[in-house]
């Protein structure tokens, strides 16, 4: 399912379904979004909201900071599946540039440069974790116009 359809899907009524007349609009019931979301691919999502909020972010004076980050979603293990772990690129102000969940038979390590991909890296300055201080995520950072500089 597209990000397209999935507006599509849950825009409200074209008319008012209030019973009094009053002109407002029930929104959509939590369990057809849940259904929606469930149905749409996850990484096409976060690609288009991440470039959305690329568009829309503040020119900021200085040098650009991004911070990379895994997380592992509280209560999403059950008996049949294992947790669902997501890894992000967000901006020291707080505003989430790029996110994809990791495979589950897999960790951070190998999604560090497909999460960056799509983001403009000239100039910038990379914070993580000490996870991922690899020598195939330093080539990868030089080659995308990061200044590598030893502490």
């Amino acid at each position: 399912m597209t990000v397209t359809k999935t507006a599509t899907v849950t825009a409200p009524p074209p008319k008012p379904r209030s019973p009094r007349g009053s002109g407002l609009v029930r929104p959509p019931h939590a369990t057809t979004i849940r259904l929606v979301l469930a149905a749409v691919d996850g990484n096409a999502l976060d690609r288009a909201i991440g470039a959305f909020l690329q568009q829309r972010k503040a020119p900021v004076s200085g040098r650009k900071v991004i911070a990379v980050d895994g997380k592992t979603l509280r209560g999403s293990r059950t008996t049949g599946r294992t947790a669902t772990a997501l890894i992000a690129a967000m901006t020291h102000s707080g505003q989430v540039i790029a996110q994809r969940q990791i495979d589950g038979k897999s960790n951070e390590i190998p999604a560090f440069a497909p999460l960056l991909d799509g983001i403009d890296l000239t100039g910038a300055v990379i914070t993580a974790d000490a996870l991922y201080t690899q020598h195939d995520h330093a080539a990868y950072l030089h080659g995308s116009g990061v200044t590598i500089r030893p502490s």
